[in-house]
């Protein structure tokens, strides 16, 4: 079994993105802030289009990390740990916005604490 990120795991449009944002949950710790807001499931999951399970959306400031590659290193570490715990989180949309403290950490560090702020939305 693959635990890939494909398109329907994304969140890409700015309704999107803004609905995340204005329901207004925040969870957070030293290097990462995550907003989040519950999604309903569909009547019909099987039908085209219909998101099923958590979705990702990224939001990485060049105001937080200066160099591209210290922001592209934040994304890869943050879609990799979704894509690990995607099928034992809640269906739940997540942006994960970085802080400045982010991009003097190590790769090592930077996982460690996304997959402690994971467990908060693991499903019961």
């Amino acid at each position: 079994m693959t635990a890939g990120f494909p398109r329907e795991a994304r969140l890409l449009s700015g309704v999107e993105f803004k609905r995340v944002f204005d329901a207004r949950q925040v969870e957070s710790n030293r290097y990462f802030r995550i907003h989040w807001a519950e999604r309903s499931e569909p009547e019909h999951p099987s039908a085209p289009g219909s998101p099923t399970g958590a979705r990702l959306g990224l939001a990485i400031a060049k105001r937080v990390a200066r160099r591209a590659v210290d922001r592209n290193r934040i994304r890869r570490i943050a879609r990799e740990t979704f894509r690990q715990r995607r099928r034992q989180l809640r269906p739940v949309d997540f942006i994960v916005l970085a802080k400045p403290q982010a991009t003097d950490a190590d790769s090592r560090t930077l996982k460690l604490a996304l997959e402690q702020l994971w467990l908060r939305f693991e499903s019961p």
